[in-house]
């Protein structure tokens, strides 16, 4: 398939997804009651330019360092989808990655020489690169509610690599790394049988941006979906199986 073909697809779903959150952004720490038994029904794998999901690029910047080291990120990258809603997701973190000024630069050089073109500079910018990513979307049925309970899941892999030419500790590393966006739904997904709306990495961890718990209960009590035991300390171990690579 054309590349141009799965922008324009991607595009779509881009949208749809912003709109998505804009409309439900509203922050829930509760687990979830339902035990499910994730079964994998369609999966497709496209290779594109760009990150799409930039959730770990911030996430693994903020770990690495727990304090301001510098004044802005240059993100080096092939202008495309990215570059209108980074402000956006970048919202949705806290600390100072968050807060810092992003510029996006177009990957027509290398990181680390891009990175020496600062070497005689005071206050050196944070240089970071985007490279094989792979957007993966995936449909399980849970096997628990007879295949009534649907997950789709966004995923993205990709590899970054970050250059900081400090004077006294210089720092360059690579990370492989996967974000996703995951929707759970009852049957079809209109409003009313939305069950949960969930992302990763926000702040390093899953963040669970929507759910929906009086429906859980409506369907736990008729014996739609089956109610987790007391014994899994922690629901979200494993949102979905391990996807194809």
């Amino acid at each position: 398939m054309p590349h141009i073909m799965n922008y324009k697809k991607i595009n779509i779903i881009l949208l749809i997804t912003v709109f998505y959150v804009i409309s439900c952004a509203q922050v829930s720490y509760s687990c979830s009651l339902a035990l499910h038994d994730w079964q994998l029904i369609f999966f497709y794998k496209i290779p594109i330019n760009a990150p799409f999901i930039p959730l770990s690029e911030i996430s693994v910047i903020q770990n690495k360092f727990s304090k301001a080291v510098t004044d802005r990120i240059l993100w080096v990258i092939k202008p495309g989808i990215l570059s209108p809603y980074l402000d956006f997701i970048k919202s949705f973190f806290s600390g100072w990655v968050a807060d810092t000024k992003w510029e996006i630069i177009p990957n027509s050089k290398s990181v680390i020489k891009i990175a020496r073109s600062f070497s005689n500079e005071e206050k050196k910018p944070l240089i970071v690169g985007s490279d094989k990513n792979f957007l993966k979307i995936a449909v399980f049925f849970d096997a628990n509610s007879k295949n009534n309970c649907c997950q789709i899941v966004l995923a993205q892999d990709s590899r970054l690599r970050c250059v900081f030419q400090d004077a006294n500790s210089p720092w360059a590393q690579e990370f492989n790394m996967q974000s996703w966006y995951s929707l759970i739904f009852y049957r079809m997904p209109i409003p009313g049988t939305i069950i949960s709306f969930s992302t990763y990495p926000i702040d390093g961890t899953r963040s669970s941006i929507y759910e929906d718990h009086d429906l859980v209960e409506l369907l736990l009590s008729k014996k739609c979906l089956m109610r987790r035991p007391d014994l899994v300390v922690d629901p979200y171990s494993f949102d979905f199986p391990d996807l194809p690579e």
